[in-house]
């Protein structure tokens, strides 16, 4: 048996019962913490044990690790690789990229890529496909929108999607036309954007591979020790298989497509207690999202009467996918960002609560069955008291909140002073996990964090955003960690430094909860421990 000793360390261990020690030991073969306390406390229990390694902190402070409750990793991996937009000032600088592009692609070869943000540019307009057909006429070219929400292609693309001016509307997207019924070439939330994404060619395999390891190393270089992945089969038999051969490093838990919901128990919702790969759960779209004007509203979006956005999961797909999700006892996490979605899915949750309850079925007897709202970012203040009496779990991501700031206002109008409300919630008692939506936003746990008490980006010159909903540090922190274990049904296990759990901790340059809120992003991660062992950095 092999055992860590962290020493003469600042350990804030999110345990109640012990909110703050100097030491931990952690057995290296189960991955589990053995002790917690003072020096010599800890110390006596490595004695005790044959292969003993005493690490000194020299005073650093340690936490638990991070955990990101919402993240696309795969798609994030990919934006190295892809087109990237986020800079691009107007339609315009766009083409000149897909230009670019066009000379280093064999023609009739997709050109893919995206994070534009028409909200940037002068207008707002959406583009069109002629201004991609001007500089790729013989290449078929798919750009998402930042948020993933809308699909910007040309001519060709459509063509080889099928979608013409008498293609029926989807139910649950929409095609744009142009005053002739041309398809102007957006497409708008899943039932459309899937058209074209179904005829896009493969990704190829040893690609897919070679971008998840490198944005895995970035993981554990910030502190990320669990991810919640939202993707589907594509990244879980990856991750699988990177298990097997012992090169994972972080700890995963899936939350597949709601699609995959009659599958689950075949792909494996009983995984073993220790495994780094875990399926959790199912992920439901409810809206679409602020940034396309697809969010689903109770009124209309500012500037555009009778735009109420988009329902992506019909009402009643909805109260059959929560109802047997529940009885499954897994996670069920609805997408969810104007308010007439969140008014949705907590029907949905409401009903499912009412199926159980008539069952005869009891919450303890489904131990891992968690009900969370994803981004949460406008919702009525009833709806708000609905969450905290069904138990629904925030799942926030507060880079959203300043990076959203100026469309919040625009599209939203006077509404926006109650959107984003994390102190509100936490007011309220509903229980909040904080992630990052990566690829939408960063996911560097540091600046979520600056942006979740501060509220504001620390890049720009600029004033908090609505400052009475920033959180503590501490409850922000308690978000990054325990909060997201809860939320993933594994507080357990994880989210804490307490005997018994698992010893995943990340381990920073200067004391977080002692040094100025201004600061916080300037700190560093000095080591990410996984299992008790050194998977990033020095100590």
């Amino acid at each position: 048996m092999s055992i860590m000793t962290y020493v003469n360390g600042t350990i804030y261990t999110m345990d109640a019962v012990l909110p703050r020690a100097q030491a931990i030991a952690i057995e290296t073969e189960s991955g589990r913490i053995l002790a917690v306390g003072t020096n010599d406390e800890v110390r006596r229990v490595g004695i005790a044990g044959k292969g003993r390694h005493v690490v000194d902190l020299h005073g650093k402070t340690m936490l638990p690790g991070f955990i990101d409750a919402h993240i696309h990793v795969l798609d994030a991996a990919y934006r190295s690789y892809y087109i990237d937009a986020e800079g691009c000032n107007s339609a315009e600088e766009v083409a000149a990229l897909v230009r670019e592009r066009t000379a280093q692609t064999p023609v009739g070869q997709w050109i893919l890529g995206g994070h534009w943000d028409k909200n940037l540019w002068p207008g707002q307009q959406f583009p069109t496909r002629g201004m991609l057909d001007a500089v790729a006429p013989a290449h078929p070219v798919a750009l998402w929108s930042k948020d993933g929400h809308l699909l910007w292609v040309n001519s060709l693309a459509l063509q080889r999607a099928g979608i013409t001016a008498d293609t029926a509307q989807p139910e649950n997207g929409a095609i744009l036309h142009d005053a002739d019924g041309v398809p102007t070439g957006v497409l708008q939330e899943e039932g459309a954007t899937n058209l074209v994404y179904r005829v896009i060619d493969r990704s190829d395999p040893t690609l897919n591979r070679v971008l998840l390891r490198r944005i895995l190393g970035e993981l554990q270089r910030l502190g990320i020790t669990t991810i919640h992945d939202i993707e589907g089969e594509t990244s879980l038999e990856l991750f699988r298989e990177m298990r097997d051969e012992g090169t994972l490093g972080v700890r995963v838990q899936m939350l597949l497509p709601r699609t995959l919901l009659p599958r689950l128990p075949e792909l494996g919702i009983t995984n073993g207690e220790h495994d780094l790969l875990r399926i959790g759960g199912i992920k439901i779209f409810a809206d679409g999202t602020l940034g396309s004007q697809t969010a689903a509203m109770l009124e209309s979006f500012e500037g555009t009467p009778g735009n109420y956005g988009i329902l992506s999961t019909p009402e009643r797909e909805m109260l059959d996918n929560v109802r047997v999700a529940a009885r499954l006892g897994v996670t069920i996490a609805i997408h969810a960002i104007g308010d007439r979605a969140a008014r949705v899915a907590l029907n949905a949750i409401e009903y499912a609560h009412t199926m159980l309850a008539q069952d005869g079925v009891a919450a303890a007897s489904l131990p891992h069955l968690r009900y969370r709202l994803e981004h949460v970012q406008l919702i009525a203040p009833e709806d708000l008291q609905r969450m905290r009496r069904l138990g629904v779990v925030a799942s926030i991501q507060p880079f959203h909140a300043v990076a959203d700031r100026d469309i919040a206002e625009r599209y939203w109008g006077p509404r926006h002073r109650h959107a984003y409300a994390y102190r509100t919630m936490l007011a309220a008692g509903i229980p909040i996990a904080l992630g990052s939506d990566a690829p939408v936003e960063t996911f560097d746990p540091l600046r979520i964090l600056y942006a979740a008490t501060v509220r504001r980006d620390p890049h720009l010159p600029r004033p908090p955003w609505m400052p009475d909903q920033a959180l503590p540090v501490a409850d922000a922190l308690w978000g990054y960690t325990l909060g997201a274990a809860y939320a993933g049904a594994e507080e357990e296990r994880k989210g804490s430094l307490s005997v018994g759990k698992l010893g995943d901790a990340v381990v920073l340059r200067e004391d977080i909860l002692g040094l100025a809120q201004e600061k916080i992003y300037e700190n560093g991660v000095q080591a990410t421990i996984l299992g008790g062992n050194l998977v990033y950095g020095t100590l």
